[in-house]
């Protein structure tokens, strides 16, 4: 484990690898699980400004779940998260694109019809985030269905941190990125902690 500021970083973070491999897995983080994907606080007031910008991306039955609780989003388990379609598994946020899933709330932030890509939590994916007392910690969330993004990211030589180096910078900030690049740096070099 590494320390980086206030933030504790698994060391699986630079000694796995990881590349999400859309053609071999189609979404299935999107689909599978039985509780929806965390939910800052601070990111609820966006979800509800925007769900009429990229409603017109989600499926009936997503729309149906959204609307008849009257939020796009859930409390539940002490902290909001995206809700699920009844029985399924499937974030309500889900539709499909060449047989593969894909978020509604991604595809409106690619056609620049909203300010913020999804979620941090699902941007962060395969990291989790939690507290330890004082600290922030960041976590590898081991999942079967990602194994073809392990193998990917083992072809590819992509640790798990260079490959979400964006939603890193947009939680902690680039100056945070680049000292945990160069601490990894040094600890691989000399070992040091």
């Amino acid at each position: 484990m590494l320390i980086v500021g206030d933030v504790l970083v698994s060391d699986e973070l630079f000694e796995r690898h990881f590349c999400c491999d859309l053609s071999q897995c189609h979404g299935q983080c999107c689909i599978e699980g039985d509780a929806g994907a965390p939910v800052a606080p601070d990111e609820t007031a966006e979800l509800s400004e925007y769900y009429p910008v990229y409603r017109k991306y989600m499926t009936k039955e997503g729309l149906a779940v959204v609307e008849n609780g009257g939020e796009p989003f859930v409390f539940q388990h002490d902290e909001f998260q995206t809700p699920l379609l009844p029985g399924q598994g499937a974030c309500a946020f889900v539709f499909y694109e060449d047989g593969i899933a894909k978020c509604a709330i991604e595809k409106a932030f690619e056609n620049h019809e909203i300010p913020f890509r999804k979620p941090i939590s699902c941007f962060l994916y395969p990291i989790r985030v939690s507290r330890v007392g004082k600290y922030v910690a960041l976590n590898y969330h081991h999942w079967p269905i990602c194994e073809s993004a392990c193998q990917h990211g083992d072809a590819l030589a992509i640790p798990v941190y260079v490959f979400l180096k964006q939603p890193l910078i947009q939680m902690f900030g680039e100056k945070w990125y680049q000292e945990l690049c160069d601490t990894i740096q040094l600890y691989q070099k000399e070992g040091i902690r």
